[in-house]
């Protein structure tokens, strides 16, 4: 399982059209620099920092938000502070990119993570600002709206490239579009007002470029140029940690209950229950809609739900001021209600946010949860260190199925053995490789019914452990948190009950061995 909450920032557009010192095509860059003069010319040469207050509309919900800009660092920071839902923040002190969503703070490690990729998308003047190297080139002309448009296509020099659409009669850039984890995105520039000097817009309006309807608008209350950098917050707020660890409770030990195939523990929440939560190494915070009423908690937004099936579900947002499990908690945590949970005996989910705060083993033979104070935690046992890495909070190892090596999620929230995705299956033509006939098992999950053929594989390996004649899983839907291209498969736990299992999310590390049931 897993949730996504789409973010968008009001960097400004104005530093971006305001240094394209380049070698282009020339007729691209006569574009631009016309598309510069229109919003201010060299009026831009004076600016050094920006500060933005914003207003965000998501799915019928507001979030207010500010982002600041040193151009002569490229230090940048944004948050929305509203909530513990709405607490996303990035930042970037000109090398390193960091991130807290959800209250976990995040440094994004290599070219993936780093301003080239990230603040390019947040905001492009960072880029024109900073005088990165970059090629332009001209595309076809475009009408739209009855208006005309030259399109130039700018491309970073980390790869990262998008259209902007230069409106012909204003000369100013009205629209950016670019590709996002695959999806093209429209960004549409609107309310273009003076500031001082120059001229900027004062919404911008996001949407699927499948989809005529906004998924979001940003629309922008204030902006002030040149504030001293001395006076701009680029800091990150302490994120949240596990509390109830000490020098004489340095790990703490919980048992758990099988239930539907999965792991449920007993917590309570704002002081009361205990509830049934089911332990999901992937998902984020998730409450059922009836116990999230019967908590009477605020709402604080709406947001779509991904889980193993192949549509979405809409919940709303909201806080719990405390979880509480064995003398441990955690505060101030955002959740997300999910209708499906109502259908099931069970009142949540926890997983990422929990476990990144604390090392934990899941030891399946004795029923048994360890979790450890992470300011003293070392591991001694037997088991060989793998890496650990994640996507939209899921877990991932490398692994090996019968010599086909690929990525694969660790998903405690799913009660199958080892799912292969849609693409790993007819990549591989895993359907007539086992002979998996047409006999297709469907199960409920987040996002509707899932469709799988079962069958054997001969040999599954994750690091030092072997599983013989492993019951796999094949999909047969395109769509779903684990049908990823790049994705193999997931680890489910039909497979992980053989196994005890330590999570060292913040190491970055995984420790597997097989238990002594699994041996005999």
């Amino acid at each position: 399982m897993s949730a996504h909450i789409f973010l968008r920032t009001a960097a400004g557009l104005a530093l971006a059209v305001a240094a394209l010192h380049c070698n282009a095509d020339d007729s691209a860059a006569a574009l631009l620099d016309r598309a510069r003069s229109a919003v201010g010319g060299d009026a831009w040469d004076q600016v050094s920092t920006q500060h933005t207050d914003f207003v965000r509309t998501y799915l019928g919900h507001d979030e207010a938000g500010s982002s600041d800009i040193d151009y002569a660092t490229g230090r940048y920071a944004q948050r929305i502070p509203s909530s513990a839902v709405a607490r996303l923040i990035s930042n970037s002190d000109g090398r390193d990119f960091w991130r807290q969503k959800m209250g976990q703070l995040e440094k994004l490690e290599g070219a993936a993570g780093s301003p080239a990729q990230h603040l390019g998308r947040q905001s492009y003047a960072y880029w024109f600002a900073r005088g990165k190297a970059r090629t332009l080139q001209l595309l076809p002309p475009r009408r739209h709206d009855g208006a005309d448009y030259a399109i130039v296509r700018v491309t970073l020099d980390a790869g990262n490239s998008f259209d902007y659409w230069i409106n012909t009669a204003s000369q100013r850039i009205e629209r950016r579009q670019e590709t996002v984890d695959g999806v093209a995105m429209i960004i549409d520039y609107r309310d273009f007002r003076p500031v001082g000097a120059v001229t900027l817009p004062f919404e911008e309006h996001y949407r699927n470029a499948n989809d005529n309807k906004d998924e979001e608008v940003l629309r922008i209350s204030g902006i002030v140029l040149n504030r001293p950098a001395a006076q701009m917050d680029f800091s990150l707020p302490r994120p949240a940690a596990i509390q109830g660890f000490s020098a004489a409770r340095q790990a703490v030990t919980v048992p758990f209950e099988p239930c539907l195939g999965h792991i449920c523990i007993k917590l309570t929440l704002n002081g009361q229950g205990p509830f049934r939560f089911i332990l999901d190494t992937g998902a984020p915070n998730v409450i059922s809609d009836r116990l999230y009423k019967k908590l009477q908690l605020p709402a604080q937004g709406v947001a779509l739900l991904h889980g193993l099936g192949e549509h979405t579900e809409r919940g709303a947002l909201t806080t719990i001021d405390r979880i509480a499990l064995a003398g441990l908690t955690l505060d101030r945590q955002a959740f997300f209600t999910s209708p499906t949970l109502d259908e099931l005996p069970v009142d949540g989910t926890i997983g990422y946010e929990w476990l990144w705060n604390t090392p934990t083993l899941i030891d399946y033979a004795a029923r048994q949860l360890t979790f450890y104070d992470p300011a003293s935690f070392v591991y001694h046992g037997s088991a060989a260190a793998m890496p650990l890495t994640f996507h939209n909070k899921i877990p991932q190892i490398e692994a090996v199925l019968d010599g086909l090596p690929g990525k694969f999620n660790i998903d405690t929230g799913s009660d199958y053995s080892l799912t292969m995705s849609k693409a790993f299956v007819d990549r591989h033509a895993l359907v007539d490789k086992y002979r998996a006939g047409d006999a297709v098992q469907v199960s409920r999950a987040v996002g509707g019914m899932t469709r799988v053929l079962a069958t054997r594989g001969k040999l599954f390996e994750m690091g030092g452990v072997r599983i013989a004649n492993p019951v796999l899983e094949l999909s047969q839907q395109p769509a779903g948190s684990q049908n990823g291209t790049d994705i193999a498969g997931n680890i489910s736990n039909g497979i992980l009950r053989q196994t005890s299992i330590l999570f060292d999310y913040q190491g970055g590390k995984v420790y597997i061995a097989l238990n002594q049931s699994a041996d005999e």
